[in-house]
């Protein structure tokens, strides 16, 4: 792995500790919608504007939530996979699927913004899109536009990190 790749996961890894620290503040908890699935479960729910949808095949779990009161969360896991996506903000959506023990991680914590995290063959994928940021980590490596987005996909090595008139990429 390059100095940027190990770069861009220590960037990511303080990133979610930042959005696990602000999801954990106890704001917008009221309108919180949780999505838990394992073993060939599958469950959805809807509660005004904020949806979410967990499917997890056999030996497998997902994990979706929506906090925002207006979005999306949506995680599918298969064959020994773990899906989490956590949707922040109003107007966004989080997506994560996880294959062949892949672990997949999609965060969106500014408003209108889209993550797509896919896991697979053990692999690590996360994926964050921030104010009006698409962030994708998955099969193709990493794609960061818009506002804010970090990506990265360990099966390939590839990351990125978008802001503004920051464009930084392997």
């Amino acid at each position: 792995m390059n100095k940027f790749a190990v770069r861009a996961l220590v960037f990511l890894a303080g990133g979610a500790g930042c959005v696990a620290f602000a999801g954990l503040s106890g704001e917008g908890v009221a309108s919180a919608v949780q999505c838990t699935a394992s073993n060939g479960q599958q469950i959805e729910r809807v509660v005004g504007a904020s949806g979410c949808g967990a499917k997890a095949g056999l030996g497998s779990r997902a994990t979706a939530e929506d906090r925002s009161g207006n979005g999306t969360a949506i995680s599918v896991s298969d064959n020994g996979g773990n899906a989490s996506s956590y949707n922040l903000q109003p107007g966004s959506s989080a997506l994560a699927g996880a294959n062949s023990r892949g672990v997949a991680y999609s965060v969106t914590t500014g408003p209108k913004a889209l993550s797509i995290a896919q896991a697979r063959r053990g692999g690590t994928t996360v994926a964050v899109g921030g104010w009006g940021g698409q962030a994708y980590a998955g099969p193709d490596g990493a794609v960061c536009s818009g506002g804010f987005a970090a990506a990265f996909d360990s099966v390939t090595g590839k990351a990125c990190l978008h802001s503004g008139s920051i464009d930084l990429r392997n």
